[in-house]
């Protein structure tokens, strides 16, 4: 996936719960609806067809990525308004330095999570 577009890209992150949290089996961009350059808005369609892909594959969504082609890896404000409780919310930036971090949705907002790569 592109990060460094113009716009933002997004994703769906599918894989499943564990009791370490969220194992993330693959990757689904879909397409951003957003007419903003610093937003996204996730297609509603490609997300159901995605949704319903995965649970045949056994696997569900468990969160969002999106870039931020020029911030930081860090919630914006829009994003953090927009999160969906339960899910992980994986950001890239493209800007210096490039990096993903992850954040889980709770009561208590937007928590940073640790992320693990399996081999």
């Amino acid at each position: 996936m592109n990060v460094t577009k113009p716009r933002e890209a997004c994703a769906l992150l599918l894989g499943g719960r564990t009791d370490r949290g969220h194992e993330v089996k693959r990757v689904t961009e879909v397409l951003n609806l957003s007419p903003k350059v610093d937003a996204f808005e996730l297609d509603p369609v490609t997300w159901r067809a995605v949704e319903l892909e995965a649970r045949a594959e056994g696997l569900e969504v468990v969160g969002v990525w999106h870039s931020h082609p020029r911030a930081l890896a860090a919630p914006s404000p829009r994003d953090r308004a927009g999160a969906q409780p339960g899910w992980s919310h994986a950001i890239t930036s493209a800007a210096e330095p490039a990096r993903t971090r992850s954040y889980y949705s709770c009561a208590e907002g937007l928590v940073e999570q640790r992320v693990i790569t399996l081999s």
